[in-house]
């Protein structure tokens, strides 16, 4: 049973004890990401992420990071469109230290000196991901699908927009962004909920509100069907063709049809699987389901040798166009099935029934059981994945190529 209590400040807790697990896990839910950036501080949020890890006003970047180190369990942090979270687990026994130390981490003290090394670092990683081509025609696809809406934005920013975030650019993103009301503290595992209750009531009451009222998030306009980008690079061997169509946002009814729609089309034993990959037309072959607050797309692509792409696009688009005739209710059953079994998997320990819980919260503001998430999935079919094809046509998908092809249509 999960209990959802908030304190006065406006900050979530999410505690779901579980009495056969052995370990516990932690985690802040941050309800901001890159889309809620101005567009000339793009990158703002992964930079924000990186820095929480260099130390409080009290705490030291290296004190922090080997406390997290202590507790033997693995602590990270990822930063997403509407989303930034942080998480660790640890033993029991070390419930405590793991809850301190993960809020000494939330309350960073962006030293000058750690920003300037940190923006370095992301500066490499940006250029790293500069030259994989799988990133690449990624971040085309969704600035040519959302244009200059900020879901269309790269996460880590550009190096023009990195190198200008400044100390006082950051301080105000955190102080803005950062406040209580968008904050949600949630654990999974071995461990009391009253007195971890009882600890947050004390610990994080003095969790500061947001400076800023933050403004309600603008729905992208619809991309123009049938948009079609070249992103020409003689250097590279393959071709990497990323496709996008509308899909459904996260709290449509019929948001699961679509994930399982997106399994039967782009799994491991999908139609696409069966049209480009077992007969030898591409390398890899997908499509995936990406729901936000208010809009959602279905993602996919291939990768082929490059004077096979037109064919490739071609019977791509036909695995989209026949899609409605070639899904049976038995195939429903099985992606359904398969999609539940999964979630099962996940949570079964309580690092992954934390990120269930609390990607789901912040998506659709309900504390879901793992029993209810299943029941979502198994429950779906064939008439609901009809009618997402319905609301979300394949007949136009805006299409990006990149890679030594000079034409496609």
């Amino acid at each position: 049973m999960t209990l959802l209590h908030r304190l006065s400040n406006g900050l979530t807790l999410l505690l779901e004890p579980q009495d056969d697990a052995q370990t516990v896990a932690a985690g802040y839910f941050v309800a901001t990401g890159a889309r809620d950036e101005r567009p000339e501080e793009m990158g703002a949020s992964h930079f924000l992420e990186h820095l929480m890890f260099k130390g409080s006003e009290e705490v030291g970047a290296r004190e922090l990071n080997v406390r997290l180190d202590e507790l033997g369990g693995h602590a990270n942090a990822f930063t997403s469109e509407e989303a930034t979270v942080y998480h660790a687990a640890a033993l029991p026994e070390d419930t405590s230290e793991l809850l301190g130390t993960l809020t000494e981490l939330m309350r960073p003290a962006l030293r000058p000196e750690e920003i300037d090394t940190e923006r370095g670092v992301i500066l490499e990683e940006i250029a790293m991901y500069a030259e994989q081509p799988a990133v690449r025609v990624t971040d085309g696809l969704r600035a040519a699908y959302w244009g200059a809406h900020p879901l269309g934005h790269s996460v880590l920013g550009t190096s023009d927009t990195v190198r200008g975030l400044t100390r006082d650019v950051l301080v105000r993103n955190h102080r803005e962004r950062y406040g209580a009301d968008a904050v949600t503290l949630a654990v999974v595992g071995a461990f009391d909920a009253g007195s971890v209750q009882a600890w947050a009531e004390d610990a994080l009451r003095g969790w500061p509100a947001r400076t800023a009222s933050v403004p309600a998030r603008d729905t992208p306009p619809p991309a123009a069907p049938g948009t079609l980008c070249l992103m020409g690079d003689e250097r590279l061997t393959r071709a990497q063709v990323a496709l996008a169509v509308p899909g459904l946002p996260a709290a449509h009814p019929l948001r699961e049809a679509a994930v399982v729609l997106s399994e039967l089309i782009g799994g491991e034993n999908g139609l696409l699987y069966w049209a480009l990959l077992d007969t030898g037309l591409a390398d890899s072959a997908d499509l995936a389901h990406l729901d936000y607050r208010d809009v959602g797309s279905f993602e996919g692509g291939f990768s082929c040798d490059p004077g096979r792409t037109q064919e490739v696009l071609d019977a791509y688009r036909r695995v989209l166009a026949d899609a409605p005739g070639a899904i049976t209710e038995t195939a429903v059953r099985r992606a359904a099935r398969k999609l539940a079994v999964g979630t099962l998997l996940r949570s079964e320990t309580p690092q992954g029934r934390l990120f269930a819980l609390g990607m789901e919260h912040l998506a659709l503001g309900q504390a879901l059981s793992t029993g209810e998430l299943v029941e979502r999935s198994a429950r779906v079919t064939l008439a609901d994945v009809r009618a997402v094809l319905n609301l979300c046509p394949f007949e136009s998908p805006t299409v990006v190529a990149l890679g030594p092809v000079s034409e496609l249509h």
